[in-house]
Parts: C-alpha cells; structure tokens; sequence
C-alpha cells in the first residue's frame, strides 16, 4: 500500500509541472557556480506587494518573484536569468529583461520561488 500514495504524489507532481510549463515563459539561466547557460522555463509575479520594515515604519514595498520547476535543475541565490523566446530550431533569443536571484522565498516538491532584482541591459 505504500506505494499507492507515492503513485499519487508522482501523478499530482508531473500534473503541476505541465501547468507550470503552460503558463511560465522560457528564460537563458546562468548558474552562479559557473556552469553552462542553459534554456529553462520561469514564472514570474512582479505584481505583489510586501511590507518591510524601514526606519521603525512599515512602508510597502514591491517584491519581484521568479519560480523554477525543480526537475529542470538547481536554483540559486546569484543565479541570473534572461527572458526572451526559442525559435522554431531551439535557439534562445533574449529580450533584453534580465533578473538576479537574491532570496528563496518558497519551495515544495515541484518549484522553487526566488526573490529577484532586475538588472539593466546597458
């Protein structure tokens, strides 16, 4: 019987990460540890706002989130990301909009959400 929940978990799993790959959009993802670049999927959710406390106030401030599928590879605090689109051969074409990761705010068994700033394209 053990077996039947992990079954399930795995079922539920693979489900989620199709939707992920449905809604998230590719990026060019550089590891900080120095390996390759490589193409992966990201979602992305600019439009929240957070309270942080500042100088004994509480100011909102926005927070940039990115989230990773786990099966695609590790994720990282510096790791660095470009948005942008694969064309019809696999060849990944930046956008210009680059991302570094800062903090993970969340995991569980399918994603990782991380903390980003923006980089400039200069």
């Amino acid at each position: 019987m053990p077996n039947v929940g992990k079954n399930f978990a795995d079922r539920v799993n693979g489900k989620m990460a199709r939707v992920f790959k449905r809604l998230a959009d590719p990026c060019q993802f550089t590891p900080s540890d120095g390996s390759d670049p490589f193409t992966r999927m990201v979602s992305l959710d600019d439009n929240g706002a957070e309270i942080a406390a500042s100088a004994n106030e509480y100011v909102p401030e926005l927070i940039s989130r990115a989230e990773f599928l786990l099966s695609e590879g590790a994720v990282n605090a510096g790791d660095i990301f470009a948005l942008g689109t694969v064309d019809e051969s696999g060849v990944f074409i930046p956008n210009g909009q680059q991302g570094r990761l800062t903090q993970r705010v969340s995991m569980d068994s399918v994603c990782v959400a991380f903390i980003y700033i923006s980089l400039d394209s200069d």
